[in-house]
């Protein structure tokens, strides 16, 4: 058990750390690509942000459930000494993710026109042949990472995962504006070359896992036995058990894509005739749906997706630290680590959604140029009033992106709590052996999400803020879900106010203090310094009160890292 524990911890530092390094290289990238590709009259981000959910979607089928599942047999077969067993499974895995990606790939190219004519964007079909080639090479990447994770060396999943951003930062930010300069007044080949740069990345990544792989090859159960003939029976049965856990994954996974689809193909057309609807001309209301959905799709979602970083690591590496434990019949184990991981969830989660409910709007328009530019419309970086703006627009009463962006900032920033949620209880709910719960869930709140999506779009006023408020109740609904399924399944005795009240008391008293003085800060200097600096208030008035209300336990830091010196900051008796 302490065993596990320790892998547990090792695991969830590794990931979490390169987690954060690769949000950090995404930010840098989606940042500059925004500003590079946005230029005068001209959007790519249209036929970036057209193209890339239904790459996303293909994606999922090779890299959401097949390492998870890879990971949990490889690791429930080096319990028991099967070493044949492992090496069938990776083997096994190997092929079936090779023909996957020649498929999806295939798919992808060949039906890239009918897909960018179904979106309303022609143009997209460059971007979308461009994508094409990644899913093949993430194919094979995924078996080895799943085989390395399910050995609980998560090392060479990390230097993957941070060799494609820095490669892909670097690749397409330099074919980006390469482009731009081969091809002015074509936005949509600009967005075709930055995405060509993705493809490359994944070529790095795939190079540096490999290599990981056979540096440390002594250490596999494939060692020595990489000639083992696998029988066609073999092949068959491995192959079904990896099916049996990776299909729900996989599905589960699948919802948020093609949600981000449907988003693509209604939100554009529904926003339009909205315009058209509040008396905006055919070209204006084209113009400010186009900007409608740049907003959410480019501003809004890379901050909000960026604070689950960490409670993805930390789903990642439970599903094989708690399957050892399901195998063992140790409901304590899994009682106290579902506790620590939905914890920590609300740890990570509360503090982010209150902040960027406050900060949203500042940080968009100090991180990208459009959005700073139109600040000077209204001359102040006020961070309230979004929502209220974007209700009462009409023609006599237009809007600018800053406020656009920032209405749409404050509702998204609400399901950054719930999506925490979900990403750790997943992996909660996967190691119990229960793949197909989490999928439920997914589907119910996806169904409601477009549902919702189409209903406040369509028949109300909301506009663009109908489509946030839809993904808020996507969130919800799965993240409540699991919550309840966790607690109920593993015989939680939960302490609400310990796990659910002091994070989010805590996230509270932190917002209402980071807007006192963003306010303050801004009146005596520069919006950028009033932004930073509320960043750092905040972050010090959270930790203050996490420390006041005695937040941590033994427990929970019985699975961090530097335990120790946590439990006296903390004052963990």
């Amino acid at each position: 058990m302490e065993k596990n524990k320790k892998s547990f911890i090792k695991g969830a530092a590794i990931l979490g750390i390169a987690g954060l390094i690769v949000k950090i290289i995404g930010a840098f990238y989606r940042i500059p690509l925004t500003n590079i590709l946005q230029r005068g009259e001209y959007d790519g981000m249209i036929y970036y942000a057209t193209a890339y959910p239904y790459y996303s979607w293909l994606l999922v089928i090779s890299s959401a459930g097949f390492p998870t599942a890879i990971s949990k047999l490889v690791s429930e077969k080096v319990a028991i000494g099967d070493r044949r067993g492992a090496t069938a499974i990776f083997k096994t895995a190997f092929r079936l993710l090779l023909l996957i990606g020649i498929v999806t790939t295939a798919i992808l190219f060949l039906c890239s026109p009918a897909i960018a004519k179904l979106a309303d964007v022609p143009g997209a079909k460059y971007s979308l042949m461009a994508l094409a080639p990644a899913l093949l090479i993430v194919s094979v990447m995924c078996a080895y990472r799943g085989y390395l994770q399910g050995m609980q060396m998560m090392t060479g999943t990390a230097l993957s995962q941070v060799t494609e951003q820095v490669g892909k930062l670097i690749a397409s930010y330099s074919l980006a504006i390469l482009f731009v300069k081969l091809y002015p007044g074509r936005p949509d080949l600009w967005a075709m070359g930055t995405l060509i740069g993705i493809s490359i990345s994944e070529i790095m990544g795939l190079a540096v896992i490999y290599w990981v792989y056979r540096r440390n090859r002594r250490k596999l159960p494939s060692y020595k036995l990489e000639n083992m003939p696998v029988s066609k029976e073999t092949l068959k049965r491995v192959g079904m058990s990896l099916l049996a856990i990776a299909i729900p994954i996989t599905i589960g996974a699948s919802i948020m894509p093609i949600t981000g689809i449907a988003d693509s193909i209604f939100i554009k057309r529904l926003l339009q005739a909205n315009y058209l609807k509040l008396g905006f001309g055919a070209n204006t209301a084209d113009t400010m749906a186009g900007d409608g959905f740049v907003a959410l799709r480019s501003y809004v979602t890379p901050l909000i997706n960026m604070p689950a970083v960490l409670t993805l690591a930390l789903s990642m590496s439970l599903v094989p630290a708690i399957a050892p434990m399901r195998a063992a019949h140790d409901r304590r184990g899994i009682r106290k680590v579902g506790t620590t991981g939905m914890k920590l969830a609300m740890l990570i989660g509360a503090p982010c959604a209150a902040g960027l409910f406050v900060l949203g709007a500042p940080i968009m328009a100090m991180l990208y140029t459009k959005v700073g530019r139109s600040v000077g419309e209204h001359g102040t970086y006020y961070i309230s009033g979004f929502i209220s703006q974007i209700l009462k627009m009409s023609p006599d009463n237009e809007i600018s992106i800053y406020a656009l962006a920032g209405g749409i900032m404050q509702i998204s920033a609400i399901g950054v709590l719930f999506l925490s949620l979900v990403q750790t209880l997943t992996g909660v709910i996967q190691g119990m052996g229960k793949q197909k719960v989490p999928v439920y869930f997914l589907i119910a709140g996806g169904a409601l999400k477009v549902v919702s999506m189409i209903v406040l779009m369509k028949f109300t006023r909301l506009g663009v803020l109908g489509a946030a408020i839809s993904t808020v109740l996507c969130y919800l609904v799965a993240g409540l879900g699991d919550t309840w399924y966790t607690i109920s399944h593993a015989d939680i005795r939960l302490n609400v106010f310990d796990v659910f009240l002091k994070p989010i008391i805590s996230a509270l008293i932190m917002g209402f203090v980071v807007y006192l003085s963003y306010n303050g800060i801004y009146k005596l200097g520069h919006p950028t310094i009033a932004t930073l600096g509320s960043v750092v208030i905040g972050m010090v008035v959270y930790l203050a009160c996490l420390w006041v209300l005695r937040a941590f336990n033994k427990d929970d830091l019985s699975y961090m890292p530097a335990s120790g010196k946590l439990a006296k900051l903390f004052r963990v008796r």
